[in-house]
């Protein structure tokens, strides 16, 4: 092997062995950028804080129906909240208790007196709140707290609101 072939291979093997690390730097490099951008997703986690602006992406066909003699609202959720149905999240709201007895809550965008019920908000203002047994205690009305649960998006169900938290505790 002459000299120049000597020079000649050390240069192949110095170009391959600089070729394989900067490809295996690529890779790792590509798997990190993958990975933050896994994390930082807010539907790849276990859980996404979401406000009420998401839930004010829906709009209401009214339709009277003759058999229950009252206006159904049918809901066409929108792309912004569509990606949250059944899954967990976290938000907050006033309480707004249903009953005397303090079982049932609902969790409002605005405070009582200009909740859904009372003040003529959107049916999109509040979130029925299907609480854990462990979550089931007195709250008190207009209470500003967040809960965490599986959000379900209701399109058509008369017995329940637009929106309702199942699993629903306090965060």
């Amino acid at each position: 092997m002459t000299v120049r072939s000597f020079i000649f291979a050390q240069y192949i093997i110095t170009t391959f062995k600089f070729v394989f690390l900067d490809m295996k730097n690529c890779i790792q490099y590509s798997l990190l950028v993958l990975f933050f951008l896994l994390v930082n997703n807010p539907l790849a986690t276990s859980q996404s804080h979401i406000n009420w602006s998401y839930l004010a992406d829906v709009k209401f066909d009214v339709q009277f129906s003759e058999e229950l003699g009252y206006n159904l609202h049918n809901a066409t959720f929108g792309k912004m909240v569509k990606p949250y149905d059944g899954q967990e999240v976290i938000i907050s709201g006033y309480m707004i208790p249903l009953d005397p007895m303090g079982i049932s809550y609902v969790l409002s965008k605005n405070p009582n007196s200009s909740c859904f019920f009372c003040g003529g908000a959107g049916p999109e203002t509040v979130l029925e709140l299907e609480l854990k047994p462990s979550a089931i205690k007195r709250y008190e009305v207009d209470e500003v707290k967040a809960f965490r649960g599986i959000l379900k998006l209701n399109k058509v169900d008369d017995k329940h609101l637009t929106y309702v938290l199942l699993e629903a505790e306090p965060n």
